[in-house]
């Protein structure tokens, strides 16, 4: 366990990482020891910039670079470790096994919901391969007609128990389907059509 963290041990901490095909652990407390050498840093910079000698100059170039090192340091580690946790996400998809003891809290809610979204993935592909039903669109089935009376009709009584009528001729009412179909025929009434 480092008691304090260098820059060196953060190095070391990412070319371990990058080694070792699996995931490393992670001490419980390395983002603290990171925050604060990052702190510490940040500290002597902010203390020497007021200060106009080369020793402080060229101290405070060291300490900037060595800040952006460990940036990229911190986003390579990240990266590595994100990778080998997707592809033990992939590996593991149909697994009842998961190894999740190396990963961080966040860690491993990116494995979740990896292999969720994984799973979701091999569902749909797989439904291609599913013989479905074929829909056709069909045109929705007229119940009514829209007719032009050409001659005065009686009102009438229809099977749906509704009572039809009078109408005269120029009369344009709408009717039950085959009520219009039986006034067609006997020329009583022609169609409109409607949009």
């Amino acid at each position: 366990m480092i008691d304090v963290i260098s820059y060196e041990e953060l190095r070391k901490v990412q070319n371990i990482e990058r080694d070792n095909k699996e995931l490393q652990h992670l001490e419980e407390d390395f983002f603290k020891k990171v925050r604060e050498y990052i702190a510490s840093k940040q500290k002597i910079l902010n203390e020497n910039k007021d200060k106009d000698n080369t020793f402080s100059r060229v101290s405070i170039e060291q300490i900037e670079k060595e800040l952006c090192n460990i940036d990229n340091i911190l986003i390579d580690l990240c990266s590595r470790r994100s990778k080998k946790i997707i592809l033990q996400a992939i590996t593991n998809i149909n697994s009842r096994i998961h190894d999740t003891e190396k990963m961080l809290p966040f860690e491993e809610r990116l494995y979740n919901e990896t292999i969720k979204m994984l799973k979701e993935n091999t569902s749909s592909f797989m439904s291609c391969f599913e013989d479905k039903p074929e829909i056709h669109e069909s045109k929705p089935i007229s119940t009514a007609k829209v007719i032009h009376f050409l001659e005065p009709t009686p009102s009438f009584l229809w099977n749906d128990g509704k009572t039809y009528g009078p109408y005269n001729s120029g009369d344009v009412a709408s009717v039950p389907f085959q009520v219009g179909e039986i006034l067609i025929k006997e020329k009583k009434a022609i169609e409109l059509i409607t949009k």
